[in-house]
């Protein structure tokens, strides 16, 4: 077979749709080298995140000529479509939840990781709400298959995208083989001095992740345990530093931004427990690096979370403060839990391997 991607996110975002992008090109071109894979990106520049591009079944296509002075924007909606019809695609996928304006003569394929802009709509402008439904449901009107990564994702495509459930298969998505190595988590807490004993929560600084909430469970925790949370800044951070700043946490919570991603599996094995309160998430890749390192989780009860990390975490209502706390009393105190969470792990993560991800991937390229 011969498949095309809009792989602008595999080279031009460092983080969650482009480590996904990069993780399944890479893992496709390795595992099944008897097909040609070429990259539609608007720009070109090389980068060491990069060599996931590197076999020789790849190709990148770049705007050629009269093209490559247009918008970015513009090329994919319009242009590129004119590039793959012309290099005899026999599928073209979008990885993250678009597909071109113009007409593609072949099969087509998007990925849709999560509608949360419809789900939470005062999180996002105005415009930016309105062109990501549009791209959306354009991309699942005429694709021939919807790929969800999870079962949560599936339902509200077919809720708010009016995706017809015939089309949508689920596969899953994986994370970084960073995160299944062994990893030297002393010499990262000396790097970043991070505290004796910590929790530890990963991403986005925003009002749907909950941080603030996990923040006011520490005052049931014991006070030797402190709380290191990664993530980029938002409004909603100030809110967080405010209620720190309030109840005298400085010394027991570190917020932490722009971290080096390849230090986050050290920081994950050095962690006592792995915290996500979220209140809702299309997927939940933290969860699964945690998972993957061996970090025990605790996480919430709703959304995609339970179906990420099945028996090999515990739950908690998000919005219950106590409950927080106390699940995380158990991870830290209880050893046979904790031991029953690492048996259960080792299973779960079977689903996730990435592997088994691709071939899921290659199955439903082959069945259109």
């Amino acid at each position: 077979m011969t498949i095309g991607f809009d792989a602008k996110r595999a080279f031009h975002n460092y983080s969650g749709l482009g480590n996904h992008s990069r993780l399944l090109i890479h893992s496709l071109s390795n595992l099944y080298k008897e097909n040609q894979y070429f990259l539609y990106t608007p720009k070109y520049k090389p980068h060491p995140l990069h060599n996931f591009a590197d076999n020789n079944n790849c190709t990148i296509v770049t705007p050629k000529e009269i093209s490559s002075l247009l918008p970015s924007s513009f090329w994919r909606s319009f242009f590129m479509a004119n590039d793959i019809n012309a290099q005899n695609i026999d599928i073209f996928h979008g990885l993250s939840g678009e597909l071109p304006i113009s007409t593609l003569k072949m099969p087509k394929v998007v990925t849709i990781h999560d509608v949360i802009f419809m789900r939470y709509p005062e999180y996002y402008a105005t415009f930016d709400r309105k062109m990501y439904e549009n791209k959306f449901k354009h991309a699942c009107k005429i694709a021939d298959k919807i790929i969800t990564v999870s079962k949560q994702t599936a339902e509200d495509c077919i809720h708010f995208l009016n995706a017809d459930a015939r089309k949508i298969e689920v596969g899953y998505q994986s994370c970084d083989p960073i995160f299944w190595m062994t990893q030297q988590k002393n010499n990262i807490s000396k790097l970043y001095n991070l505290p004796e004993k910590f929790i530890l929560n990963i991403g986005t600084m925003e009002a749907r992740k909950n941080l603030l909430n996990l923040v006011k469970a520490l005052k049931f925790i014991d006070d030797e345990v402190s709380l290191v949370a990664i993530g980029g800044r938002t409004p909603y951070t100030l809110q967080v530093e405010a209620y720190i700043k309030e109840n005298n946490l400085a010394h027991r919570v570190k917020l932490m931004h722009n971290m080096p991603f390849r230090d986050f599996p050290a920081i994950y094995a050095a962690a006592s427990a792995f915290v996500y309160p979220s209140v809702f998430e299309g997927f939940g890749i933290p969860v699964l690096e945690a998972l993957a390192v061996g970090t025990p989780v605790a996480t919430s009860n709703i959304s995609s979370m339970p179906e990420v990390s099945g028996d090999a975490a515990l739950y908690f209502n998000p919005y219950n403060i106590e409950d927080i706390a106390d699940k995380i009393k158990l991870i830290l105190h209880d050893r046979v839990i904790v031991a029953e969470l690492n048996k259960n792990r080792i299973k779960q993560l079977d689903k996730f391997a990435i592997q088994n991800i691709a071939r899921r991937v290659n199955d439903i390229y082959r069945s259109i």
